[in-house]
This record gives C-alpha cells, structure tokens and sequence, in this order.
C-alpha cells in the first residue's frame, strides 16, 4: 500500500506551470475528443450560467460524484481505472483514492450541508465514517494512504483542510445532528491539538508550516504556502466553533504573519513556499496559494474586527481580479477572455477565499466586482471545464491542456493558436483512455457551492 501521489502531485504541478506535458502526435490524435466546428474569426465566450442555476448544477454534480467514485463495500472512494491519485492496492481497496481528493469530497458533501442539511448530514457521516480507514491514531493525523502499522506518510496541508472540513461539517450539522457533530469537531480538534500545530517551525529559520512527515518522500521538509495557510485558516476555523478561541485567534494571526512577510510577492500575490535545504523560494503561483491565505484573513477580522487583516483580505482580492495577473491565463492576448489558468482543484480556494471577501468587505464597487468575476468563472467552468458527452468536468482550466477538442474551443473564442500540450493527468495512467477524476468532480462540486452564495 505505498503511497506515491505526493510525488507524483510535486512533478505534475512544476511541469503545469512550466510548459505543460505533451503527448506525441499520434497518440493525441488517436485519444482526443474529434475538433469542434471552428469559426471563421474568434468567436466570443459562452459563459451563460447552468440552466437550473447554480445551486441546482452544485447538487447535482455532488450527487454524480458521490454516486460515480464512491465504493460501499470498500467505503472508500475509487477510480474507474488506475489514474491520477488512485493505488493498486488489495484487492478490496484497489484503484482507491488516496486522502488528498477524498477530503475534497467530503469538504463538497459540508458545503451542501450549509444550504441542505438534512439531505447531506447522512452522506457526511457515510464518507466521514470510511475515511476512518485513512486515520492514524499514533500520529493523530491522516495518512496520504489507508493507514496500516509502520506508515509515517502523512501530510500537513492534507491534516490542515481536514480540520476547516470537519469544524465546518460540525457547524453545518450540529443543530440537526449534534451527536455526530461533535465527532467531526472532536477529531478536528484532535488533529489540530496534536499534529498540526507541531507542523509549525516556531525557531523563524525559516519558520512556516512543513509540509509533510515522512522523511523518505521528497519534499516533506519544505515549508509550503499549501499548509501554513492551511494551518492558518484551520486555527481560526476552530476558532469560529468554539475551541481554543483566544489561543487559536493569536496563533492563526502569527502563522499568517510569517505567510505575509516571506511569501508575498511585489505583486501580491502569495508564492508557493521555501524549499528544503536552503530555503530558495518556490515561485509559482497556484490560486489557491491567495485564496486560502485571503479567507483566512476574513476569519480573522469577523473574529476580532482588525481591520489589517480585512485591509491584506482586500488587497489579494483586487490583485485576484487583476486579469493581467499571474492568476490568469497569459497566452490569452484580449485579457477581457482570460479565466483562472490552473487548475479545478485550485480555482475552488481562490473563489472562497473571493467569497469571503465579497460578504465582509463595506466597498459595494469591490463586492460587484468580485461578483461579476465569481459568475464569469463558474460559468467558464459549467460551459467549458464540464465535458457535454458525460456532464463531468475536467481537472485543467486551460483548455489547451487537454484534448485537440479544447483546444479548438480555446482557439475559436480567442482567436488565438497555441500548441496542444495535453495532460497525462487527464488520462488512464497507460494513456489509453480519458479519465473523470474525484479530484477535478469534487473540486467543480465545491466551486458550484461557493458560487451559489455569490
């Protein structure tokens, strides 16, 4: 049962925000989707919202994913074929999920709690309940894997989300569920008290969060943006519940700091972390690396009314819309055609963090804005992240990372050409196949949520 995904996500994410990943020609040929109809001049973009609207589009893409990847006997979440995320393993638990996209799933199924909690509570529970197969009580933490004796594999940004999911599933259901509410707070604080809170490098060389345990995988000693703001947001998350208010609103702040002062950039957007051994500065910068840190800046201010932490919140907001920013696709000339240029798994954090915004801040022109772009990307998403033949969605934001189909799409409403640079991602690991991942479904399922409350 040996967990390689970390690796794998490490390699994926330096090449994305490269140049991509190719295929040769023949075989993308062969594996694409056939070319849509092209138009004789750039066409522009479709971005009408889903038919039903987008509380309608978040259940029922909830419900696909839930219905599609989840195992009952195994109570675990499964891929079709072997893919991206997913581990031979024994026969019961074969071409499962490892924890990263599984949480997001759970993290999906909250989010529906928040606006129906009698029909999610129960699905909470279920997939709470076989996620248990993943928990290390010895660490108190979340294995990457399914626990077994001797695995030491296990991740702080993974731990961080857990803790905001379960806090934030304990107070979507506490009223209708209270016993099984607390639970979710229970294990949440157990993590937090436990395991990530020793993540953090109080000797400030460097300081930050580190991003994983097991000495042996590559990486786990760096100090990542994934999660220190993680961790950030799951202080002050538990602080919102009702746990270690005073401690968790100082800590949070303090861990936020550090994030501030050493991973901002000129252009404030937030990079990807310092890397181990000498601390160079990663410096991608993935949407969820401002989107996180900028919700949590909100959590901080509703809980102690800074107002520079409402003022930090405002500039990652405005440096979000910024379509000549770094967080938009650049190949695109015409920025009023530009979206998000990463990933679905990302795009999520950066529209909650957008979301938090939008409902704290008293600036009505910021609060529009954000609006306007919230819409326009999930919109984006519905009309062409999701694929029309089996109304799943795609993991990239950039349609030119995918299929020969894509790429005409993107060509046809940018007026513009660019090479196919298509994603093994997309695709069965033997690249026979165009695979539907949890983690691109769980993601569009949690991005449909926030967008509803835009």
């Amino acid at each position: 049962m040996e967990k390689t995904d970390k690796i794998d996500r490490r390699s994926f994410l330096t090449s994305a925000a490269t140049v991509g990943l190719a295929l040769p020609t023949a075989l993308t040929a062969a594996l694409s989707d056939p070319p849509r109809a092209r138009a004789a001049g750039p066409a522009p973009l479709n971005l009408n919202p889903p038919p039903g609207g987008y509380t309608a589009e978040a259940d029922r893409i909830t419900q696909a994913t839930l219905q599609h990847f989840w195992d009952p006997g195994a109570r675990m979440f499964k891929a079709p074929v072997l893919s991206a995320e997913a581990v031979q393993s024994d026969a019961t638990h074969n071409l499962g999920y490892v924890f990263w996209p599984s949480q997001i799933a759970l993290h999906s199924l909250v989010e529906g709690a928040k606006s129906n909690p009698t029909k999610y509570a129960p699905q909470i529970w279920t997939v709470y309940s076989g996620l248990e197969q993943y928990f290390n009580s010895g660490m108190h933490a979340y294995n990457a894997w399914l626990y077994f004796s001797g695995n030491n594999d296990a991740y702080y940004d993974d731990n961080a989300w857990a803790v905001i999911t379960l806090a934030e599933a304990y107070l979507a259901t506490k009223n209708l569920d209270p016993t099984h509410a607390n639970t979710y707070l229970n294990r949440a604080i157990d993590i937090m008290a436990n395991f990530v809170y020793a993540g953090w490098d109080n000797t400030g060389n460097p300081g930050g969060e580190r991003w994983g345990t097991d000495p042996t995988k590559a990486g786990t000693s760096d100090r990542t943006t994934s999660a220190t703001a993680g961790a950030a947001l799951a202080a002050l998350t538990l602080a919102r519940a009702g746990w270690n208010a005073s401690f968790n609103i100082s800590w949070g702040a303090s861990v936020l700091s550090w994030l501030w002062t050493h991973l901002r950039d000129t252009d404030n957007l937030i990079l990807d972390g310092l890397q181990s051994p000498n601390w160079a500065v990663m410096t991608t910068k993935w949407t969820y690396n401002t989107g996180v840190p900028m919700r949590a800046y909100i959590e901080h201010y509703r809980l102690t009314n800074n107002s520079a932490s409402l003022a930090n919140a405002t500039t990652l907001a405005n440096v979000a819309l910024d379509h000549t920013a770094r967080l938009y696709d650049g190949l695109v000339s015409d920025t009023t055609k530009r979206c998000f240029y990463d990933a679905t798994y990302f795009v999520h954090f950066l529209m909650d963090g957008l979301l938090q915004v939008r409902q704290a801040t008293p600036n009505a022109s910021l609060a529009t804005a954000i609006t306007t772009e919230g819409r326009r990307e999930a919109n984006y998403a519905y009309n062409y992240i999701r694929d029309n033949i089996d109304n799943f969605y795609w993991r990239n934001w950039r349609l030119w990372c995918i299929g020969s189909g894509q790429l005409a799409q993107w060509q046809q409403f940018t007026g513009q050409t660019t090479t196919l640079q298509t994603d093994y991602s997309e695709m069965s690991n033997d690249h026979s196949q165009w695979v539907k991942t949890l983690l691109a479904n769980a993601s569009a399922s949690r991005l449909f949520w926030i967008a509803s409350r835009f």
